[in-house]
């Protein structure tokens, strides 16, 4: 059975928050490139994009979309829970995501939750785990991940 407590401190909560703020404005303002930075050495994310394993993985997915300039995306988020679970802290984030190539743009392209597990190393905290749980919009995050990826298979722009 998971021991859950909810006794997290308010400064572990202020630098969680921050973390969780500083990828998404970096995945908002073109510096998917630096998102690596964010992650522990053996990190793993999923998501409609896949899989990702360890730190290198994700820097070589952010340079990929780093240079996809012509993508235009926004993350808001809310309902930010933490929680220690068997000694790893934890959270689920509800998120909003809007992009510009969505048929209506005002519509949000997916809305879900972002489902995290994070470790304190070298004194900061980091994503451990990072798994991308779309609710509703997941044929949207679908189309969304296939656009990516075909224009990642066409080369350079």
């Amino acid at each position: 059975m998971t021991e859950r407590t909810y006794g997290v401190d308010i400064e572990t909560r202020i630098e969680i928050e921050q973390l969780i703020s500083e990828l998404l404005y970096r995945l908002d303002h073109n510096q998917a490139d630096t998102t690596w930075e964010l992650y522990a050495e053996d990190a793993v994310t999923e998501g409609p994009l896949g899989t990702m394993n360890g730190r290198e993985a994700i820097r070589a997915w952010g340079a990929k979309r780093a240079q996809q300039t012509d993508v235009v995306g926004r993350h808001f988020i809310g309902g930010i829970r933490l929680a220690w679970e068997d000694g790893i802290l934890t959270g689920t984030v509800a998120y909003l995501t809007f992009r510009d190539a969505a048929e209506d743009v005002l519509k949000p392209a997916s809305v879900g939750e972002f489902r995290e597990q994070y470790r304190k190393v070298d004194g900061g905290w980091c994503f451990a785990r990072r798994e991308i749980v779309p609710v509703f919009g997941g044929a949207n995050a679908a189309a969304h991940a296939k656009r990516l990826a075909d224009a990642s298979n066409a080369g350079p722009r």
